[in-house]
């Protein structure tokens, strides 16, 4: 087995303010997944700041030697990308972020700022990396089309599958034990008040079950993220006017034992996002972590991993901003012994199936075994220009004769024109 360095987010580098709790969720699956598959791992979380590419480099000269590197975007994949290295590269592509800064904000100048750092950064990930996966079938189509933009995908790589989709699967946790006989059903939503996070519609489906039944209260961990804390606040604002207010439970953010402890008192979970390009390609970590613990889940459609579970049976999906609907499935799911107990029984047999981390991680730990740098594409800086401009024919000589030299190219100009000056002869 081979000796791999994983940079990502360690659960001691957790931050509110930091926003990197996917990151740190999609590291720990990584490092489990190679662990299970017998290969050493070393997990490196390199600071943030505007030159990370020492720290990556020391991590490597001090910790080495290693076989390849398998990096979580965004931050601690661009500091890889920037560090000089060589080792064989794969790069777990965590979310759509050019969808995300999409949406950070209303000023134009400042979002188009954000969008070109961040562009930056994809661009450093997409030329850099030999081997990409991402949480959504969707975003690996998104992502091959950008390399083929790039140039990275050509005749010489044509029988690698370069772009794995790795959903978020089933974790090994306990299955939750629920409310006690005598407690009220407890309805609960963990995580990030996101930008694309549905406040309006969530507050309004459990002012729907509410109204109907006196008993439910809802109990939430998670807040605001750094480029976005309207939702959180308008959440907390709605629930404190509400009639019902005395059944909120706003906790913020908590530490691991008490989210255990929401986690295992729950009845039903809920999600609810907006209609927007990141929903479309982007994942949605905390489904998982529900369905793993076999809590019934109510939840919008939109993003991928809610149409899977919608087929899986393991959650009730409803439309998009339809606070009557969303309502109308916790009640369900409140009410009905029946729906909950079907519905763990399929998320039990999904994380043994289609959500087995076994199933869905072999493709790293096979090329982990045997890493290999991406052959073929076209290198680097040759950027095309408009066809038949000077820009362009200079750029496709230098291309051309970096793959035969200039010599070869010469020749094969020169072979072209006296082909052309005699079959123009032949013609006249």
């Amino acid at each position: 087995m081979s000796r791999v360095a994983l940079f990502g987010n360690t659960p001691d580098s957790f931050s509110p303010g930091a926003g990197n709790g996917a990151c740190i969720a999609r590291t720990e699956r990584f490092r489990s997944a190679m662990e299970a598959a017998r290969h050493e791992v070393i997990v490196c979380s390199p600071p943030q700041t505007v030159r990370p590419g020492g720290s990556v480099s020391a991590f490597l000269r001090d910790m080495g030697p290693f076989d390849c590197i398998v990096a979580i975007s965004p931050f601690p994949a661009e500091a890889v990308t920037v560090s000089g290295c060589t080792l064989p590269l794969w790069i777990d592509m965590n979310g759509m972020h050019p969808a995300e800064i999409q949406l950070a904000g209303t000023d134009v100048h400042k979002n188009r700022m954000e969008m070109f750092r961040m562009l930056a950064l994809e661009h450093c990930l997409l030329t850099r990396g030999d081997r990409f996966s991402a949480p959504s079938a969707r975003q690996t189509d998104s992502i091959l089309g950008q390399l083929f933009l790039l140039g990275r995908l050509d005749c010489g790589n044509r029988d690698v599958t370069v772009v794995h989709p790795f959903p978020h699967c089933a974790l090994e946790v306990p299955l939750s034990r629920g409310p006690e006989t005598d407690s009220p059903p407890r309805i609960i939503s963990t995580g990030s008040f996101n930008r694309w996070f549905d406040h309006i519609t969530l507050f309004r489906a459990l002012e729907y079950v509410m109204e109907r039944d006196p008993r439910v209260v809802f109990s939430c961990s998670g807040g605001a993220v750094p480029f976005w804390s309207k939702g959180m606040e308008e959440f907390t604002a709605l629930a404190a006017s509400s009639s019902h207010k005395g059944r909120y439970d706003i906790r913020g953010w908590v530490g691991c034992e008490e989210l255990d402890n929401i986690y295992d008192t729950a009845t039903a979970a809920v999600l609810a996002d907006i209609p927007c390009n990141e929903t479309r390609l982007g994942a949605r970590t905390r489904m998982i972590d529900w369905v793993s613990r076999g809590i019934p889940v109510a939840c919008t459609r939109g993003a991928e991993v809610s149409e899977d579970m919608e087929k899986a049976g393991t959650a009730l999906v409803v439309p998009q901003e339809s606070p009557e609907a969303l309502g109308h499935a916790l009640e369900t799911l409140i009410s009905r012994d029946e729906a909950r107990s079907a519905i763990r029984k399929n998320q039990i047999r999904w994380c043994s199936e289609e959500g087995d981390p076994v199933r869905v991680f072999r493709p790293l730990n096979e090329w982990c075994a045997s890493p290999e740098r991406l052959r073929g594409g076209i290198p680097p800086g040759f950027v095309p220009k408009p066809f038949g401009t000077l820009r362009y024919r200079l750029a496709a000589f230098a291309l051309a004769a970096r793959g035969k030299g200039f010599s070869g190219v010469l020749g094969g100009m020169a072979a072209k024109c006296l082909f052309s000056s005699a079959r123009r002869k032949n013609e006249s």
